[in-house]
């Protein structure tokens, strides 16, 4: 087994199936009424057949066919969308059949998938009319009964939130030995954040042949970093870092160069903690790592990202953006009847104690049944951050200029308002860094989500709507947001070319059509750069001296105008068709989080374990990211020692 090291601060499977995992799924269809007879209501009278029609989810058309008798809705079948794989699963699965069963509009959407089931909902309307019906008789709600009932479970472990840090968690334990899991998830799926990100995982060791070649740029920002650590980082660190380098270089290996030390390194001149915690956090990284290679997972060649342009991050080799993670965790759970039971729809709403022992928690399921699940090992918190609750934005921000009654747009799956931070409050728990909450500087202007870009994180240019040019491309991501906010709109383009586009066919790098992407005003595309500035609305001999000017920095590697060191031999935007990418900034991570211990155990302000009581991810102070599954590992080592 992988050893998986601490951080410092810094087969019981319910018989209903969602996307392959097994998972207890309560409400919406289990309490439907059966399909009303004809005397129940009021007779209908539609044209028999097949009728298609289409509805805008959150990322383009969704199409559905739906087949009516002379009376009823008989069948509706989703048959193309690009919606979110997991997230949009219960609305484009189980909703159709809802309608079906209860021949009526007024069924309820499925929480945490609200765009795609309004989608269904609208597109079934079309069909309705297509087929003589009136929309109208369809929209009086079905009786259904709420539970009143509450039902007891025990476990092994109790884990609160089925994100990437809380299902390694649950993977882990049950690999480990654990007889019986339960995870408890507020929303409609597996996957939380993980699942609308980039799915970007540092992989320092990983093989040469995902890496990229070294360039000359990369070498001056190496020797850059190795001077600005002088003082900041141990001077014995530091040596083995260099030594580290030079014995890379005597190789004659002229892949990028990285290791887990000099990953801490720049982590810390960053102002991202200090060194030696650093070095712990990225040990456990490349444990995950490890881990995930032995279990048969495959990645994809190393990147740099939005604020972290050294190319040490990878993705899935399979599905969309973050999404791979879980298919993989699926497959581990089917494959090897892990006793994992997930319960989706049903959030923890408070933490049961004995004495000053945690010992499970309370969480209530969308058809009203209560849940009380003990857990003899420990409850795991693993919900997310904040960037959801404008309220809790707002009442911790001390870096931001939120404008009162305006919405704070941001990149979050649906959930993450800081229910774990909440409930251990409540117990006394500690917090800290509530105040650092770190924006995404590159969400779509319209639904705040990464998956419409067009282009390289990197190897691209951001101009305002004026076609000028305003900051370095490369910078930390609080401080393009700072950048973003002082411009017009508080939006900018991401300009790049047929080099730098990370376009496959008709497709962006996350699998979005560009022709949807055209249509909705997310992307604009054209053969000259004059041309791109009509269609963005600046004037084109604007916007074609800034593309000479940053050209000419990105041959150079020199830029006078905003100090960018990190250009590649494909920076250059000088290969037709040439595209804009409107991006702007939306609430992304908070930082702050739970206070805990060395073995994940959450504590006071005075750094009293609360018995019981672990977290994991963003819930807890310094943590975020797909890296965070790692927590879940570790947290699962330490309880199964229990």
């Amino acid at each position: 087994m992988y050893e998986i090291p601490q951080l410092s601060r810094r087969s019981f499977i319910r018989s209903t199936t969602i996307a392959g995992i097994g998972v207890a799924v309560l409400g919406l269809a289990g309490c439907a009424p059966k399909k009303p007879a004809a005397s129940e209501g009021a007779a209908r009278a539609y044209t028999a057949g097949t009728y298609t029609a289409s509805s805008q989810g959150k990322f383009g058309p969704v199409t559905i066919q739906a087949t009516f008798s002379n009376e009823a809705i008989e069948n509706i079948e989703v048959t193309d969308h690009e919606e979110t794989a997991f997230i949009s699963d219960r609305a484009l699965t189980e909703l159709p059949e809802a309608i079906v069963e209860n021949q009526s509009l007024a069924v309820d959407t499925i929480t945490g998938a609200t765009l795609s089931s309004m989608a269904v909902l609208a597109a079934t309307e079309d069909c309705v009319r297509q087929a003589g019906g009136n929309p109208s008789d369809l929209k009086e709600a079905p009786q259904k009964t709420a539970s009143t009932g509450t039902e007891s479970l025990e476990a092994d472990l109790l884990v609160v939130g089925a994100g990437g840090s809380g299902m390694a968690c649950a993977i882990a334990a049950a690999k480990l030995g654990m007889e019986r899991i339960v995870v408890l998830e507020k929303s409609c799926s597996i996957g939380g954040n993980a699942l609308v990100s980039g799915g970007y995982l540092e992989y320092v060791e990983a093989d040469d042949s995902l890496r990229e070649e070294m360039t000359d740029s990369q070498r001056a920002q190496l020797e850059a970093d190795l001077a600005a650590a002088e003082g900041v980082v141990p001077a014995e660190a530091l040596e083995l870092i260099r030594g580290q380098w030079a014995n890379w270089q005597a190789a004659g290996n002229t892949k990028c160069f990285d290791s887990i030390e000099l990953q801490a390194l720049q982590y810390t001149i960053a102002g991202e903690g200090d060194y030696e915690g650093n070095v712990l956090f990225c040990q456990n990284i490349a444990a995950l790592d490890a881990w995930l290679v032995e279990d048969g997972f495959a990645f994809k060649e190393l990147v740099g990202i939005v604020g972290y342009p050294w190319p040490r991050w990878s993705s899935p080799a399979e599905g969309r953006c973050g999404q791979g993670y879980f298919q993989h965790y699926q497959g581990l759970v089917e494959d090897q009847a892990l006793p994992v039971e997930i319960l989706l729809n049903t959030p923890a709403t408070e933490l049961i104690c004995e004495g000053d022992r945690v010992v499970g928690a309370k969480a209530q399921a969308e058809d009203g049944t209560t849940y009380e699940v003990r857990a003899a090992k420990g409850v795991v918190l693993a919900t997310g951050g904040f960037s959801g609750s404008p309220e809790m934005l707002r009442q911790y921000n001390t870096m931001w200029p939120f404008e009162e009654g305006v919405d704070i747009p941001t990149t979050n799956t649906y959930g993450h308002t800081g229910d774990g931070i909440n409930m251990a409050l409540a117990l006394g728990a500690g917090v800290a860094l509530m105040d650092d909450q770190m924006p995404f500087p590159m969400a779509d202007c319209k639904n705040s989500s990464d998956e419409t870009t067009v282009g390289d994180d990197i190897d691209c240019m951001m101009i305002n709507s004026e076609g000028v040019r305003f900051m370095d491309e490369v910078r930390d991501r609080y401080s393009m947001t700072a950048d973003i906010m002082e411009q017009p709109g508080q939006m900018m383009y991401m300009i790049t070319d047929a080099d730098t586009c990370r376009v496959e066919g008709d497709l962006n790098r996350y699998g979005h059509k560009l022709e949807s992407l055209i249509n909705q005003g997310q992307l604009y595309v054209a053969d000259t750069i004059e041309e791109l500035a009509a269609q963005i609305g600046c004037e084109g001999s604007v916007l074609a001296k800034t593309v000479e000017d940053y050209n000419e920095a990105a041959r150079s590697g020199v830029d006078a105008a905003f100090g960018r060191t990190s250009f590649s031999d494909l920076s250059p935007i000088e290969n037709p068709p040439f595209y804009a990418s409107p991006r702007t900034w939306a609430m992304h991570i908070t930082v702050g989080g739970l206070l805990y211990d060395d073995s994940f155990r959450v504590t006071t302000e005075e750094g009293e374990p609360i018995e019981g009581l672990y977290a994991v991810g963003e819930t807890i102070v310094g943590s975020s990211g797909v890296g965070t599954q790692g927590e879940g590992l570790a947290v699962a080592q330490i309880l199964a020692e229990v």
